[in-house]
Order: C-alpha cells, then sequence, then structure tokens
C-alpha cells in the first residue's frame, strides 16, 4: 500500500512541475512578443524622427534618393535598424499636408504610425 501512496505522490508532483515549466514557458513567449511590440514601436516613432530631421536639413542622410523618406527602396534589407528592429518611412504629398507613415518591426511586431507635416 505504502509503494502505490508513494508512486501516486510522484505522479502529482510530476504533474505540478510540468504544470509550472509549461506556465513559465508560456510567460516567457509572451514577454517576447511584448518586447518585441515596444522595439517595433520605438523603432517606427525613430523613423519618424529620421525622416523629420531629412526635411529639416532637406538633405537626404540615408542615401535612399529622396529627401524625407527612409529606407524608401522596397527593400527590406537595407532598412536601417534601430537595436533589434527595423524601420522604414514612406512620404505622402498632399496640396497642405505632407503625410510620414513609419512602419517599425522586429521580429513579428508590427507598428506603423503615420504623422502629418504641415
Amino acid at each position: 500500500m505504502a509503494v502505490i501512496a508513494v508512486i501516486i505522490l510522484l505522479i502529482v508532483l510530476a504533474l505540478i512541475i510540468a504544470g509550472m515549466v509549461l506556465g513559465t514557458a508560456r510567460d516567457h513567449d509572451l514577454t517576447h512578443v511584448r518586447l518585441n511590440s515596444v522595439r517595433s514601436f520605438y523603432a517606427a516613432e525613430a523613423g519618424v524622427n529620421m525622416s523629420i530631421r531629412e526635411l529639416v536639413n532637406n538633405a537626404d542622410e540615408d542615401g535612399d534618393g529622396t529627401i524625407g523618406t527612409i529606407s524608401d527602396d522596397a527593400d527590406d534589407n537595407t532598412d536601417p535598424s534601430i537595436g533589434q528592429a527595423r524601420v522604414n518611412v514612406t512620404q505622402t504629398l498632399g496640396p497642405v499636408l505632407t503625410t510620414l507613415s513609419s512602419q517599425g518591426r522586429a521580429g513579428g511586431a508590427r507598428r506603423s504610425i503615420d504623422t502629418e507635416l504641415r
């Protein structure tokens, strides 16, 4: 009887430990996704700032051929990296407003920021 009780106790302990390990792994994955989301947001924000700097200085500082855009050359490999994220910015000129659309990405996370300038 004692052997059966010990075996049942070991099975229960193994299930508890397995549950804890799986729960920790899920928390780790969720933390990683949230971190990439924050990285991509800040990269998008930095892209807007880089684009505004080009417009203020009237200079193509990233070498993509257009003032006010950041790596707007349809090649993801040339997008500047900001930390562990990448960014590109496109520009839409209107009669009164200029719209900057910045896309930051890190891992599977994508964030976009649209900014209008007069």
